[in-house]
């Protein structure tokens, strides 16, 4: 049994095609995000920060994989 205070986690294997496409909806969710108080702010600041490396994702596999 894993303690109360550890943070759970997992690991996910995607492609590049669901990178993209996660990273699509994360845009639409911050262009179209409601603001506060109907959603909190950190989660707006988590979706920032999630864009970012999915973005680093997408130019990492672009600069080594396209000729």
């Amino acid at each position: 049994m894993i303690p109360e205070d550890q943070e759970w986690s997992c690991h996910l294997d995607l492609g590049i095609h669901d990178i993209r496409a996660l990273y699509q909806v994360i845009d639409y969710a911050l262009q179209t995000w409601p603001g506060s108080p109907a959603r909190p702010p950190e989660e707006q600041e988590y979706l920032h920060y999630m864009k970012k490396q999915l973005f680093a994702m997408i130019a990492d596999y672009t600069f080594t994989n396209v000729k």
